[in-house]
């Protein structure tokens, strides 16, 4: 009996995954001719973006460092409780706009450079957090 499950649980296996290829083709078949597929590569683990929340007055400072690794899909929401404001992410040229008082802005990037990038106040020219990305 557990040589036929030994044989049997393998061929299963096989068969669902040959059934699972065929959708994988219908679906690629509707990418459009412009759209470009990366295999992932299985070692890789999956992680979420990596969440950096500033609230000028209360946790930014020019010595306030963040590390994030190369590569990592970075989200920096920026606050200021006390003044309009327009926040700026150097060296990626990445701005979130004007943000009214007490608004949260968000900028989102890739982290492709390595380096030390400071994001600043355009307001008042303020280092509010320094983001190393190794």
């Amino acid at each position: 009996m557990r040589k036929l499950f030994a044989v049997v649980t393998p061929l299963l296996l096989i068969a669902s995954l040959a059934s699972c290829s065929d959708t994988d083709a219908d679906e690629g078949a509707k990418l459009s001719a412009d759209t470009t597929v990366v295999a992932a590569d299985p070692s890789a683990k999956i992680a979420g973006p990596i969440e950096i929340s500033v609230t000028v007055g209360t946790d930014s400072a020019a010595d306030r460092v963040e590390e994030v690794p190369l590569g990592a899909q970075v989200n920096i929401t920026l606050t200021n409780p006390n003044a309009d404001d327009e926040f700026h992410l150097h060296d990626y040229d990445l701005t979130a706009g004007k943000t009214p008082k007490g608004e949260a802005a968000v900028i989102s990037f890739t982290a492709d450079k390595a380096g030390l990038f400071d994001v600043e106040s355009h307001v008042t020219e303020e280092v509010l957090v320094v983001i190393s990305v190794k």
